[in-house]
Formats: C-alpha cells, structure tokens, sequence
C-alpha cells in the first residue's frame, strides 16, 4: 500500500501545485483539472482495489470523496467560494479518504481531521494573504486604521468584560480542581486571540468591501470575471460577448485565490497529522 500512497501523493502534488499555480497567476484554473485527478485517483485505487482484491481500497474513495464534493457544492451553492473550489476539494478526498501508505497521528477518523487541518489552516493562509494584501496596498491599511477608531470602543469594552469572564471562571477552576500552570497560559491567551478574532474579521471585511470588487468598462470583461450578485461562477466566452455587445459598466468581484490551500492541506495532514494532535505535543 506504500506505492499506492506515493502514487496518489504524486497526482496530489501536481494537480493541486498547478491549479494554485494557475489560480495565482490568472485568478482561475481550468475545469478539467480537478476532473482529471478525480478520475485518475479512481483509476489508480480501482487498479489497486483489483490487485489487492481488497473492494474497499475503491469503495472509500467513492464514499468519502463523494462526501467532500458534496460538502463542497454546498458551499458554492451558499455563495461561500467558486465551484472549481468545489471540485477540488472532492479530488482531496477521493485521492486521500484515509492516509493509505503514511503514518499519520490523529485522534480523529482521517476525513475529519482533513477537513479540520483544511479549514484552520485556510484561516490562516486568508490570514496572511489580507494582510498581504493590504501592504500591497497602502490606502487600504490606512483606511481601516481610520475606520477601527471609531469602532475602538466597542471593541474595547467587549474585550474587557471577555477578559474578566475568562479570570472569573480561571479563578472558580484554580479553587476547585488542582491545575498546571499551562491552564493559566490558556486563560490569558483567550482574550489576546479575541483581539485578534475582531481585528481579522473587520480587516476582512474591510478588504472585501474595498478591494475584492471592480466597477468596470463592459469591453474590459473577460472570460473568468465574477458579475457581484451571481454564485461564485466565472463568465463564460458566450456571456463575455453578450455583455461587452450590450455595454455600459458591470461590477465584477474578486476573490482569495484559493487553491494553495489545497496542497498545504494534503503536504501537512500526510507529513504531520491532526492539528489537534499536534497541538497535544506541546
């Protein structure tokens, strides 16, 4: 099973490294790649499920990848990220619905913790691409720095009664049950990862309100664009002509490009494990 492993470690590496490529460069990558892996990662573990006379090696792949596109369409259907999204993270789990041929530490079935170490780990890859963005960007920082101070207040107070409610209930712990010092660590970090909850969640609304949206000229459409009001779905050549042919301007929106994501996932859930697990070593 450790060829299996590397065989379908091999067409997760290159398929999601060229739609993040892709996805980086031009903001979109073509429909038939994550087409291409999922068929491929059934053709793999079929061939597989044949030699091993083992059904199953086929079957979890069909379940659980099913399950993740599923999952996946719900989010495009919800206006939440684009279908190409989607379908990638179907591919995920029809390549890996368990770690066939690596060792992996979870405390949780392999689905889960994929799509757990998906999730928190694209918080913080929005986290850092924001920010990015708005050092790219200079009067966009500036804008929300001027914005926050109006709103500092608010933030303030809700901090402060967060932070004697996390010392009430650390003080109403320590009386009543033996703790180690990490728990105190704990207490203090929960207020210090609210601050930075409130500030990322204004900061990325503010971007989204400010950046991730253009009004243009209809003759300035083109193939791959979002009109703002539709599900996260591209234009396609047809509807690129219809629109430059009737003219005027059209709001077009923009979005994460988020197909790096992918990869990390697969690289650090196959090299490391849980996030939840990992967290537990220290």
């Amino acid at each position: 099973m450790i060829l299996l492993g590397w065989i379908l470690l091999a067409v997760g590496i290159g398929g999601f490294g060229l739609a993040a490529y892709w996805d980086l460069r031009t903001t979109e990558f073509p429909d038939w790649l994550p087409y291409s892996m999922i068929i491929l990662a059934l053709g793999i573990r079929g061939a597989f499920a044949f030699i091993y006379a083992d059904a199953w090696i086929f079957i979890w792949s069909l379940l659980i990848g099913g399950g993740f596109l599923v999952f996946g369409l719900l989010l495009y259907f919800s206006k939440q990220w684009g279908d190409g999204d989607a379908w990638l993270l179907g591919a995920l789990g029809f390549l890996f619905p368990n770690a066939t041929g690596f060792t992996v530490v979870t405390f949780f079935p392999f689905p889960l913790t994929l799509l757990f170490n998906f999730f928190f780990l694209s918080f913080f890859y929005l986290l850092v691409y924001s920010i990015a963005l708005g050092i790219r960007n200079p009067r966009i920082a500036k804008g929300f720095f001027t914005t926050l101070k109006g709103e500092l207040r608010g933030m303030l107070i809700i901090v402060a009664v967060f932070t004697l409610l996390c010392g009430g209930f650390g003080l109403a712990m320590a009386s009543a049950f033996p703790l180690s010092p990490a728990f105190a660590i704990y207490i203090i970090m929960f207020p210090v990862l609210l601050v930075a909850i409130l500030l990322f969640a204004k900061y990325g609304r503010f971007v989204e309100a400010h950046l991730f949206k253009r009004h243009i000229d209809a003759k300035r459409v083109r193939v791959g664009d979002v009109p703002i009001g539709n599900r996260w779905r591209s234009l396609s050549k047809a509807e690129v002509q219809r629109i430059r042919a009737r003219g005027g301007k059209i709001w077009i929106k923009e979005g994460v490009r988020f197909a790096p994501a992918f990869l990390i996932t697969l690289l650090f859930t196959l090299l490391y494990g849980g996030i939840f697990a990992l967290f537990t070593v220290f």
